[in-house]
């Protein structure tokens, strides 16, 4: 990905026309933002069964009319050329839209270089378009689609390339807006002046991914995290290409701080992996490996109800139905249920912005809402995958607390409660707090948190005495691995070096490690088993380490 800063307020000459004079300066958009749900549309593919089957499930879990679904006959395939967007998509789509009145406009006498209808005036009653699975992805570059008529525009954005979805979004934008290159979004959070009215941009999320289950999947999850509230830990990777990413990365890891999420920050060169402390991974924003590893391919890796999965690469999104290229793919397999990424190069000034994608969340907004706050061009490469509804952080933190009982995250929604208390300065409540939610139900969550704040506070002894309780313990899910590999180390920095030995035999007897894990797992087992001076299980383990890092040992 490079950095074109530079560019940043190019607006490539496209103007807009003052054709509004005789309508009412009032956004419909108002009319229908108290029954979002009632102004869903949605398009499938009448050529693809499954996308038709993923239309109808939303619907009905959201409780949109059915009558609100459109299914137009388009090529089933990720990639089309331009030509097969403005006849299968655009054309048919923006007639459809006139005709069952969600778009009240008047159509321009000529269409435009490309074949597109446009229109001169228009308005929309719609509060997001949700593309579904079997809509076409992306739209190929054609040289030959070039608009004569940006000449002048650098090389690297005179390009007809793009999102199907960042181009939908602007159906009906003004007749003279080209496909080549980009429009700024009047919507964007920081936007300047505008080319296309606010009122004529339409919102576009996609529900989408490798396979039908899938999908099911993240649209049933969505409901269950937007009715119990988003719970777990938050990670985030910085140490890209360049300062502007990591700053956006840094700025969004402090937002999840002061919502009082347990949050880890990768700070190093290093890429984030499954020897990192990854468990319930509620958001995830890192960058910049160009396809999924680690915890997000990794079978069975628990992900809860609701995640929120970001990974800034340049064609993160080239497809979303492989779980081994690029990332969106990966993310909604894994059960992330809400993400943005990159068909082509987007350049990185013209990608989602991360910090002001997850401050609209916290701030109880939708995921819709969100996806166009935070895209500073249309017309361009940024696709956004997830319920379009989807308010993540609808249930605040104190109504969480009240509805714990018999769920599997309530360890995570105790980790905010007590860094609500820590930040807000009552450390003694904070560590009360703590002991008696390990009291009623002890988990590794709580024992670490619990922990640590025994060690802030200097009672070491009572650090020991919960560490100890591990010794019961002989089974770890995958992603409490590094977490019990941490409380291990903190065992033996405490002094107690036979049970920290104890507890790294268990992990290293585990099966289903990666190569990965098991090389970190062995070589820090062995510097411990040196300072314990039990030699014969240093020289065991760092040979086995060895000849894993060598190739020689048992692969993943």
């Amino acid at each position: 990905m490079n950095d074109y800063s530079a560019f940043g307020n190019l607006s490539f000459g496209k103007g807009v026309r003052s054709i509004f004079a005789c309508l009412l300066i009032v956004w419909v958009g108002k009319v229908w933002s108290l029954d979002e749900a009632g102004h869903v549309v949605i398009l499938a593919n009448a050529n693809d069964p499954e996308s038709v089957e993923i239309a109808n499930h939303y619907a009905g879990k959201r409780n949109i009319p059915a009558v609100n679904i459109i299914a137009l006959p388009m090529p089933d395939k990720e990639t089309i050329s331009l030509r097969e967007y403005v006849e299968f998509l655009h054309n048919p789509l923006l007639n459809v839209l006139i005709q069952k009145e969600w778009v009240h406009a008047v159509k321009a006498k000529e269409w435009d270089f490309t074949g597109r209808e446009r229109v001169s005036v228009g308005l929309h009653r719609i509060s997001y378009l949700v593309t579904i699975r079997g809509v076409p992805l992306r739209i190929a570059n054609d040289p030959e689609q070039i608009d004569p008529s940006l000449s002048t525009v650098p090389d690297q954005f005179r390009v007809s390339n793009a999102s199907v979805d960042s181009e939908l979004a602007l159906l009906i934008g003004p007749e003279n807006l080209s496909m080549t290159a980009f429009v700024p979004n009047p919507l964007f959070e920081n936007a300047g002046p505008a080319m296309v009215r606010p009122e004529r941009v339409i919102r576009v999320s996609r529900l989408d991914g490798p396979d039908v289950d899938s999908i099911h999947r993240m649209i049933n999850r969505t409901l269950t995290a937007e009715a119990e509230g988003l719970a777990g830990r938050a990670y985030f990777d910085t140490g890209g290409p360049h300062a502007l990413g990591d700053k956006w990365i840094r700025s969004s890891s402090e937002l999840a701080r002061n919502a009082y999420f347990d949050t880890d920050c990768e700070t190093t060169n290093r890429s984030m992996d499954e020897t990192d402390r990854f468990d319930m991974p509620a958001i995830y924003m890192g960058w910049y490996q160009q396809h999924a590893y680690g915890p997000w391919i990794q079978p069975g890796w628990p992900v809860p109800p609701g995640a929120i999965g970001f990974h800034l690469h340049s064609f993160s999104a080239a497809t979303v139905r492989s779980v081994s290229n690029g990332w969106l793919g990966a993310f909604i397999k894994q059960g992330y249920c809400a993400t943005v990424g990159n068909v082509y190069e987007p350049y990185l000034e013209y990608t989602h912005r991360p910090d002001i994608l997850l401050r609209a969340l916290l701030a109880g907004r939708t995921f819709g809402e969100a996806v166009m706050l935070s895209n500073p061009v249309l017309s361009w490469q940024g696709v956004a995958i997830g319920d379009p509804l989807y308010r993540p952080f609808k249930v605040d933190l104190n109504t969480q607390l009240q509805r714990t009982e018999n769920k599997p995250s309530r360890a995570y929604v105790f980790l905010r409660a007590i860094n609500r208390l820590e930040a807000k300065g009552e450390a003694d409540k904070s560590l009360m707090f703590a002991q008696a939610r390990y009291e009623d139900e002890p988990s590794l969550p709580l024992i670490d948190k619990l922990v640590r704040l025994y060690i802030k506070c200097g009672k070491q002894e009572k650090a020991i005495k919960v560490l100890k309780t591990l010794r019961s313990v002989d089974v770890f899910a995958v992603d409490e691995v590094i977490l019990a590999k941490g409380l291990a180390d903190l065992l033996g920095e405490l002094g107690e070096r036979r049970d920290a030995l104890s507890l790294y035999k268990k992990l290293i007897h585990r099966k289903g490690l990666s190569t990965a894990q098991q090389i970190a797992l062995l070589g820090d087992g062995a510097e411990l088993a040196h300072n314990a001076n039990v030699e014969k299980l240093f020289l065991e383990w760092t040979t086995r380490a060895e000849d894993l890092d060598s190739g020689k040992g048992a692969s993943d």
